[in-house]
């Protein structure tokens, strides 16, 4: 039994390397949609990710959990490390910060307005 995803043919059960390959093309069809203005980036990856979740719906749940392992255990790896956002820094604000910003508003606050309304 064979079936077609996007272009690849494959076997039923997907082999591993069939499950790779699959990865592989849809990396970079995303990253060909990128340098699309006309491709809302969410909607491609939803219909990728709907592609793939119609095609296992075809595979026992043990087949669907190996395929879901290799698939995105494939695509984390061929991820890029985006060296303009760092994990690091996704922590946010520390508490000392907004603190600063706070008194520095608070004495603005009452040099510009308080100050004026009590005298």
């Amino acid at each position: 039994m064979s079936r077609t995803l996007d272009g690849l043919n494959f076997d039923m059960p997907p082999s591993a390397e069939q499950v790779i390959a699959l990865a592989h093309l849809h990396r970079q069809k995303l990253d060909e949609a990128i340098f699309h203005n006309e491709i809302h980036l969410g909607e491609f990856g939803l219909a990728q990710r709907k592609r793939v979740y119609d095609f296992t719906r075809e595979l026992d749940e043990q087949q669907r959990e190996g395929f879901y392992q290799l698939y995105n255990g494939e695509l984390k790896k061929i991820a890029d490390d985006d060296d303009l956002h760092p994990a690091h820094a996704e922590g946010g604000l520390s508490i000392f910060a907004v603190i600063i910003v706070l008194a520095v508003i608070a004495i603005i606050l009452y040099f510009a307005v308080i100050r004026a309304i009590v005298s």
